[in-house]
């Protein structure tokens, strides 16, 4: 067996708690990434993929989305759907996700059985057969997942945002695609895309539970020190550029309630700012007794039904969104007093106190949110795919390090551009 190339070790506390992350380099190229937690008896293994809808053109977007559909489809092991009943006779739970910057695939299994979970997924990055006959059948399964989203009031609305917001980029695209695109998806087609991507060089291995360090690299060396005959594929793209004017956008349907989001652009995960946006998120939306509620819905005569106000980050851009739906019969301005809640902000007119909430509350939710192996493994795979690990190792220390004038600052960079504003509206309402 050849000796893993032992990479970083990263130390961190968390609220008192000292934990260890281990980063090791297999000879192939993939990144394993480990963390120890004793004493629950449950380790999650999850496989973090380097591509996503980004790496898609016109022609093929959707593709990713298809392909982590197929690859639980049959693979040089496993007959079509035999995956699924395997994982769940050992006790395991299974998932996989596509976006915009990366595909994931999880199991998350009693530690006795962690195997299992080595062989499954490596099984299905490196070993998917995509039978003609298992493509056909899933070929109408996606194509109604596309069909359903058309059910949505909004579906208009947030289409158009980003096709506006990142115009001439792939995120402009939906991760799902298009019903053209995926009838036209042969089994040529995605192994010429599994082969590319689907390749160690863009591929980072989770492990977190109750498993011993050795074993879990014993086991990655096993299963994912593979090879495959192709070059590895990523691609990368510019930030898109400034808007130079407001634009605003109505949408007429037959529904009862109104939707506006207002939406700028944001500095992308890869910027240090992440930590501002995500606590002015919070003092904006974090409960029922945020900004955003106190000023507009928690009052005598409420201005909206729900609010919200928010910044999504993404590798190669991020956007700030202020959404909210109201009834055409109630009275008020909610869009003047979110521009006044901005001003304020750009003013550093918030409190000390709102400050302190918003980050004893981040604090505290990603705490509990590590107390699950899976979880946390889940963290630890965007940040290093992402290739922004101390957004995982230092999270908690960079978000107590925010100030008023961090939140300041920010405010003042993103909503002195220019804006989207985009609504859908009752028939004849505007």
């Amino acid at each position: 067996m050849k000796k893993l190339i032992l990479g970083l070790t990263f130390f961190f506390i968390l609220e008192g708690f000292s934990m260890a992350l281990q980063t090791h380099e297999l000879p192939n190229g993939v990144q394993l990434v480990y963390k120890h937690v004793p004493g629950n008896k449950i380790t999650s293994v999850q496989l973090w993929m380097k591509t996503g809808s980004v790496n898609e053109t016109a022609k093929n977007n959707g593709i990713s989305h298809f392909l982590e559909h197929m690859v639980f489809k049959g693979t040089e092991k496993f007959a079509p759907d035999e995956i699924d009943t395997l994982v769940e006779a050992k006790g395991g739970q299974m998932n996989a996700a596509t976006s915009k910057d990366y595909t994931f695939y999880y199991i998350t299994i009693p530690t006795f059985n962690v195997e299992t979970a080595f062989n499954v997924i490596s099984q299905m990055v490196f070993e998917a057969t995509f039978p003609k006959e298992e493509i056909k059948k899933e070929k109408p399964v996606v194509i109604q997942e596309i069909m359903r989203k058309y059910d949505s009031p909004t579906y208009d609305m947030w289409t158009y945002l980003s096709e506006t917001l990142y115009k001439n980029t792939p995120y402009s695209r939906e991760v799902i695609g298009s019903v053209k695109n995926i009838k036209s998806f042969d089994r040529q087609t995605l192994l010429k895309y599994y082969n590319s991507f689907y390749h160690p060089a863009n591929m980072t291995l989770v492990v977190v539970g109750d498993l011993s360090e050795d074993r879990a690299k014993e086991l990655a060396m096993q299963y994912f020190n593979k090879t495959k005959n192709a070059k590895p594929v990523s691609k990368n793209f510019g930030i898109p550029g400034k808007m130079n004017k407001d634009i605003t956008k109505v949408f007429e349907k037959d529904i009862t309630q109104s939707y506006t989001a207002l939406v700028y652009r944001a500095p992308s995960l890869m910027s240090g700012e992440k930590y501002a946006l995500e606590v002015l998120t919070e003092i904006l939306s974090g409960g029922e007794y945020s900004l955003l509620n106190e000023k507009l819905k928690n009052i005598e005569n409420p201005l909206v039904n729900m609010v919200f106000g928010g910044y999504m980050g993404q590798k190669y851009g991020g956007s700030f969104t202020f959404f909210y739906t109201k009834h055409p019969s109630t009275d008020g301005d909610p869009l003047s007093k979110i521009k006044e809640i901005i001003d304020n902000l750009q003013k550093e007119k918030i409190s000390e106190n709102d400050l302190k909430k918003a980050k004893n509350r981040l604090k505290a939710e990603t705490v509990f949110q590590r107390e699950k192996a899976s979880n946390e493994a889940n963290d630890i795979g965007m940040a290093h795919t992402l290739e922004i690990p101390d957004y995982y190792k230092n999270y908690v220390e960079n978000i107590d390090a925010v100030e008023l004038s961090d939140i300041k600052d920010i405010a003042d960079k993103i909503f002195s551009d220019n804006y989207i504003l985009v609504k859908t509206v009752p028939i004849k309402q505007q």
